[in-house]
């Protein structure tokens, strides 16, 4: 099912909508676009890849892109789906991207999706609930009202939304054997202490795995090793900085975690083929058209 089908707005990728379902939801696979769900009553079969799984009132979960899904026997169904593409949700900026209840819900249970079967571990308690509809009906009114502003106002309630179900997002009851959701505690670590030396060791320790399937985990989970995956955030976090500050590139380079600034250089030229200074030329560039 194309993004285009609910919203042909490329300035502004993201679409809301409450929805009921009183009967059998065909089998759909999301084009480039995720879909966050939140489930406001009854119950209802989530059929995944052709598996089925119970879902109910209080269960969250996010559809990641390429993944097939639908409903079957709905009873009193209806639910709050929320669509967006990826870079409406801006993970470098965020800091509670550092948190594993963020990482556990908007990027390891959808992979896990993917390639293990569905799993959704946050479930909401009834005041959460409350709490949670309320959000989502103001963000619905800014969405469909379009008063002056309404843009501005969307990403500020859903980005809102986003910290509230990663605050709530309880990853330590969840069990050991449900895969890659185990690696949240690391990956979040990761994305607070990148600029950091750490060992995978010390990785492994945070999810309780041993060294061995925390690798094999995390590879299944990011298509990573560790230390490739944390050359990966440093670049990134390079780049952005690189575009959107006047810091030197020596500064650059210790913020993301490197003493050397020219082995920081050999690594950005060898991830992006240009040097930092020439990456910040054409970006100013291109800004400037």
């Amino acid at each position: 099912m194309p993004f285009e089908a609910f919203t042909r707005d490329e300035d502004f990728p993201f679409f809301i909508q409450y929805g009921e379902h009183k009967e059998t939801l065909f089998m759909h696979t999301h084009d480039a676009y995720v879909e966050l769900v939140i489930v406001l009553s009854g119950s209802a079969v989530h059929i995944v890849d052709g598996e089925q799984y119970s879902i109910q009132k209080g269960n969250i979960f996010v559809i990641g892109e390429n993944t097939q899904h639908g409903y079957d026997s709905p009873e009193d169904f209806h639910i709050c789906n929320i669509m967006f593409r990826k870079r409406f949700l801006d993970l470098n900026s965020m800091d509670i991207a550092g948190t594993a209840g963020f990482q556990a819900l908007f990027v390891l249970e959808p992979q896990q999706t993917k390639t293990k079967g569905f799993t959704s571990y946050l479930k909401l308690l009834p005041d959460e609930q409350l709490r949670i509809e309320n959000k989502i009906a103001a963000l619905h009114k800014e969405y469909h009202t379009k008063s002056a502003g309404w843009q501005t106002m969307v990403r500020a309630e859903f980005l809102c939304l986003v910290v509230e179900l990663s605050r709530m997002y309880d990853t330590s009851r969840i069990e050991n054997d449900v895969g890659i959701v185990k690696l949240a505690p690391a990956l979040a670590y990761i994305e607070r202490h990148f600029q950091e030396e750490m060992t995978v060791a010390e990785l492994a320790d945070l999810t309780h795995y041993s060294e061995r399937q925390f690798l094999r985990l995390f590879k299944e989970a990011t298509g990573y090793r560790p230390m490739q995956y944390i050359t990966r955030l440093r670049i990134h976090t390079a780049c952005r900085l690189l575009c959107e500050t006047e810091l030197p590139v020596t500064e650059i380079a210790e913020r993301c975690g490197y003493t050397d600034s020219s082995y920081f250089a050999r690594v950005f030229q060898h991830k992006c083929g240009i040097s930092p200074k020439a990456y910040r030329k054409d970006a100013a560039a291109h800004s400037a058209v």
